[in-house]
């Protein structure tokens, strides 16, 4: 707005220059336009006033019209995918020189790229076809894969371009196609419980910087409410790939953001505009809320909130509070919303939801001592919680045991991993004591800030207590359920030695390790992020093909060479690459049939197209992988590093295997599945992934 006012002001200062050089013309002019004569003194007042807003919005249009085209010439550019296709091509040199002619080099805040940034693009239907099919022919025996084939080739000759027309005029007026139905119908519109679902975790640090719960805890608050107040101000740099920006609009529901459930379909609520002032804090099964900044908008000290946090210790004394509340927000979708509905006709109930939903975080203070070098404590008790403290809605929620090892939970459909993974580090590289461990008191106790004492949430829950009981026995159910296993290998020195791709690696160690516990391959999940385009989120990556199949098989074929099995993890690789940057361009196959099946189904087509009952098409994802973010911030170090993270499996019969690279030597695994389906075993198959990276690692003698 500055830019346009002083846009407009220039103008207006050189046309009123220009009517004062041709004075003579411009009383002709006026007095024509009039058509009369007029007098000495109004045409004075004209031949100031008419030069002044010809100039003010002569140069205000000018000014858009500008931005206007430099933003296309920008989406224009980031468009362009040969910057990490092939880097080292002449024209890239010349589009890294027009990348800084029109951006400069300067960082900007968070959400001052969104318009430049490029609209997610619908692939081809030909090339989705050709695609879809290569990755499902290793799935499919060959009578199978003689069906696909022809469905496919039916869709892309019949409905297919109908309703890839559609996604293309919806591209039109949307700059991204997918976002809305991939939010709906992805995470909203589902009515299974959260827990273990749609939830993920993330762990701390590997050492404890503060070995006190209450200061770890208080400067944990402090640096996220900090991240906030930075975030809004335009402080917090963009990530970006060079001079590629990443997509911010997630980060607006990493504060003051819930999932508030529905009949129907869940909405995500941000309560910003509110301007709330406080956190909650869970202790001993009861919640409370504190201020962590002042009316005049002052974030607390690190001090002043470890004052606020003894005060809630105090308020909460030794006995537990088993009632179980937050056991609601573990249930199913539809009976959550059904109970809330009821609990929201009392007033006290009302507001104690109300100051869940719009605080700028929950921060849990978990009574357990959980040993910081056991990672598979520290992630179920960090994913899982027991029945009473975790608030499953919430987007994210702190948690701190009392051995001060900390942890995040994250409710997923607002926020991917690529997002939270930012504040978090931001928190982790934040920390700061005293040679005790205790938090710095700037102000050395002398600053009154002018914050409320804190006060426990209330609840009536008469009439309620069937349903409590049956929210703990759901929770409890899931809990024991779960089946949550972590481990370390060696990292991604080893592939780089080998001039392979580490990601790459890891899915084909992942791939192997899968074969030789079930003598099949399986549809898998890989995702990429789309954040290079405006709302993008994540697209899959399928890394098993023909290439990955070959390999498997050819690493325990006594008469297979070493060079031929390198050769074919080689291909494997190469593959999975590929399919990778296609993804991270939004032209991978999943989104885009997605999207042409809720066309369709909007169309209500009937019968539906043959390859949407095809067999190939209703697979489940039996391995749904992530490589979890790290870095992504500036100030990383391999010492404050978090250590990874993991989430559920998207099957019941399946694994979800979630792995973080830290540094250059170390891995860390979680795998993640149901003890309730009798053939996996997370246990197991952690296993048969450490022979498999050893084996792998072994072909090349490093």
């Amino acid at each position: 707005m500055t830019s346009f006012i002083l846009a407009g002001g220039m103008g207006a200062v050189l046309n009123c220059a220009l009517a004062s050089y041709f004075s003579s013309s411009l009383d002709y002019v006026l007095q024509l336009l009039l058509g009369v004569l007029v007098p000495y003194s109004t045409l004075q007042t004209l031949r100031t006033i008419v030069p002044v807003l010809f100039g003010f919005f002569g140069g205000t249009l000018l000014l858009l019209t500008w931005h206007f085209l430099k933003t296309r010439v920008v989406r224009f550019l980031l468009a362009y995918d040969g910057w990490f296709l092939h880097p080292k091509r002449p024209i890239v040199k010349v589009w890294y020189l027009l990348m800084i002619a029109f951006m400069g080099r300067e960082i900007r805040g968070c959400g001052q790229y969104q318009d430049y940034l490029p609209s997610l693009p619908v692939p081809q239907l030909k090339d989705t076809c050709r695609k879809y099919l290569d990755s499902v022919r290793p799935l499919l025996t060959t009578e199978e894969y003689t069906q696909t084939e022809q469905a496919v080739q039916q869709f892309r000759k019949k409905d297919g371009p109908k309703l890839h027309l559609i996604l293309k005029l919806r591209s039109y007026w949307m700059r991204n196609w997918m976002a809305k139905w991939w939010l709906d119908f992805i995470y909203l519109r589902q009515r299974t419980p959260i827990a273990f679902n749609s939830n993920y975790y993330a762990l701390g640090r590997s050492t404890l910087p503060s070995k006190h719960q209450l200061d770890r805890t208080a400067m944990m608050l402090y640096s996220s409410v900090t991240f906030a107040k930075l975030l809004r101000e335009g402080k917090i740099e963009t990530p970006r790939h060079g001079v590629v920006p990443f997509c911010t609009d997630g980060y607006r529901d990493l504060h003051m953001a819930t999932r508030i459930p529905g009949e129907d379909i869940d909405k995500l609520v941000n309560y910003e505009k509110d301007k709330p002032r406080h956190v909650i804090v869970g202790r001993k099964g009861k919640f409370f809320k504190i201020e962590v900044k002042s009316k005049s908008g002052r974030v607390l000290p690190p001090k002043g909130i470890r004052d606020q946090l003894e005060k809630v210790v105090s308020m909460a004394g030794d006995e537990q509070d088993t009632t179980g509340v937050a056991a609601f927000t573990a249930l199913p979708r539809t009976k959550w919303a059904q109970i809330r509905k009821r609990m929201e006709k009392s007033a006290t109930n009302r507001q104690s939801l109300y100051d869940i939903d719009s605080s700028f975080i929950l921060c849990l203070l978990d009574d357990n001592n959980v040993p910081i070098d056991d990672l598979i404590q520290r992630a179920r008790t960090i994913f899982h919680g027991n029945t009473y403290n975790r608030w499953w809605d919430k987007c994210i929620q702190l948690v701190v045991s009392e051995s001060a090892v900390s942890g995040a939970n994250v409710e997923h459909s607002a926020l991917d991993a690529t997002v939270s993974t930012q504040l978090w580090e931001y928190i982790l590289t934040d920390e700061e004591y005293d040679e005790n461990g205790h938090v710095l008191d700037p102000f050395h106790g002398q600053e009154v800030f002018d914050v409320a004492e804190p006060t426990q949430l209330r609840w009536e829950l008469d009439g309620f207590q069937d349903d409590l009981t049956e929210a703990k026995a759901n929770l409890t159910e899931l809990i024991q359920d779960s089946d949550l296993v972590l481990g370390k290998s060696y990292g991604k020195a080893i592939p780089k030695k080998c001039k392979l791709s580490p990601d790459g690696w890891f899915q084909m160690a992942m791939q192997l390790a899968y074969y030789r516990l079930y003598k099949k391959v399986v549809l898998t999940y890989e995702s990429a992020t789309t954040r290079l385009y405006y709302l993008g989120r994540t697209e899959t990556i399928r890394p098993v093909s023909d290439a990955s199949v070959e390999f498997i098989k050819a690493i325990d074929d006594p008469s297979a060479s070493k060079e031929e099995v390198t050769k074919k993890l080689r291909n494997a690789i190469e593959y999975q690459c590929q399919y990778k940057f296609e993804a991270m361009r939004g032209l991978g196959v999943d989104r885009h049939l997605f999207g042409l099946y809720i066309v369709a189904k909007g169309l209500k087509l009937d019968p539906m197209p043959k390859m949407f009952q095809d067999k190939a098409f209703n697979f489940s994802f039996l391995l749904s992988t992530s490589q979890t973010p790290m870095r992504t911030t500036n100030r990383w170090t391999l010492e404050q590093s978090p250590i990874g993270g993991g989430f559920g499996a998207v099957s019941d019969e399946g694994y979800g295997v979630s792995y973080v690279v830290v540094g250059e030597d170390k891995v860390h695994w979680s795998v993640h599945s149901k003890r309730s389906c009798p053939t996996t075993d997370s246990s197991m198959y952690h296993d048969a992934i450490q022979k498999a990276m050893t084996d792998m690692r072994n072909l090349f003698d490093v």
